[in-house]
């Protein structure tokens, strides 16, 4: 399961990449309608999010403190385009955090996969930590992602 679970891992890395490639870093935190998730929010918060994973297997994290809350799941974005790193300080990030994940994924012990998830507040719906990896891998970052292509055509952007 380790090996397509990080091949979903690296296609959503190359498309997050694609999504912003042709970005101005001046309009990354443009919200074209209100309290919209901007391309600097969910690429931080994918980060993010990725420590938080990285931490469960003993991954050292790459976002700086700060960023946890302006980042984490009950922040909102702002428009204010200096509150966030730029897009290549938040996409050096992204890769970082991949592939601390995909270098240690395939070391963890397959009987770890049936542990509870440490974090209480998702339990409720990801009780175990295999749960929460393939969720958060797979689910959770497909659907900023989503976000993300929406967030590029009402500008009118192309599809990527």
């Amino acid at each position: 399961m380790t090996s397509p679970l990080l091949h979903t891992w690296n296609l959503n890395l190359g498309y997050a990449k694609r999504l912003v490639a042709d970005v101005p870093d001046d309009k990354m935190t443009l919200q074209p309608a209100p309290d919209m998730n901007h391309a600097a929010w969910v690429l931080g918060h994918l980060v993010c999010t990725a420590d938080m994973l990285g931490a469960m297997i003993g991954v050292k994290p790459v976002c700086p403190p700060e960023w946890v809350s302006l980042f984490d799941w009950n922040s909102s974005p702002s428009s204010e385009h200096g509150t966030y790193p730029s897009k290549a300080t938040l996409l050096k990030a992204l890769e970082d955090a991949h592939a601390g994940i995909a270098a240690a994924l395939p070391a963890v012990p397959e009987s770890r996969w049936s542990e509870a998830t440490p974090l209480e507040a998702v339990r409720g719906f990801l009780p175990t930590l295999g749960d929460c990896f393939v969720f958060v891998m797979a689910a959770h970052e497909n659907m900023h992602l989503g976000q993300l292509s929406a967030w590029r055509r009402v500008q009118g952007m192309g599809r990527v």
